[in-house]
């Protein structure tokens, strides 16, 4: 089922030039976890968006670890076009000079990541991070186009992301209320030392 998904995808939409460009520019989105990294750095910076930045910051790190150092490396699936070399998938990608990955097919890295930047901040700021979750759809949708992955490397991508984001959410607010906690009662402790005495 799944090359057969790909195989019609490449029959019927190849043929678009510019929507082949469109999606190559998507797919760079998530290349080496870029989008989701600018976004925690970009959160990171200003104090009011900081925790946000730590959520999606965790989600990144859980993300790197389960996907390139755990499945990538035990799972180890072949690439559609190294496992069917006569479907056309390379001759299309040296057409429209997109860069072929050499590590595992399964799961998705470009997918995970975006999708695990996105749920931490769904989690985070609800309605608002909808549009993280459009993007990472995107990219999430170019990664079959391209036939850079089987939809089955897609969807565990998007259920191994999805929940890094939601673990690197749950982290986050432990982490904040052990920070808050320490430093609350460090301050309180400081104020009763600093305080003058009463007078009699």
């Amino acid at each position: 089922m799944d090359i057969q998904i790909l195989k019609w995808v490449h029959e019927v939409f190849h043929s678009q030039t510019w929507l082949n460009y469109i999606m190559k520019y998507i797919t760079y989105i998530g290349e080496f976890g870029a989008g989701a990294i600018l976004c925690a750095l970009i959160l990171l910076i200003f104090k009011k968006t900081r925790w946000a930045g730590v959520a999606v910051a965790v989600a990144c790190v859980l993300d790197v670890l389960i996907v390139n150092v755990i499945l990538k490396l035990s799972v180890n699936r072949a690439r559609p076009w190294q496992t069917y070399p006569d479907l056309g998938f390379q001759e299309f990608h040296r057409l429209i000079g997109v860069r072929e990955p050499t590590d595992s097919s399964f799961p998705s890295g470009h997918t995970a990541a975006l999708f695990a930047a996105a749920v931490a901040l769904i989690m985070f700021y609800k309605v608002k991070g909808l549009p993280a979750l459009a993007v990472a759809i995107l990219v999430a949708v170019s990664r079959i186009y391209l036939c850079m992955h089987y939809p089955t490397d897609v969807l565990g991508g998007i259920i191994i992301g999805s929940a890094c984001g939601v673990g690197g959410y749950f982290l986050m607010k432990l982490a904040k209320k052990i920070f808050l906690q320490k430093f609350c009662k460090k301050s309180e402790q400081e104020e009763t030392v600093e305080a003058p005495p009463e007078n009699q």
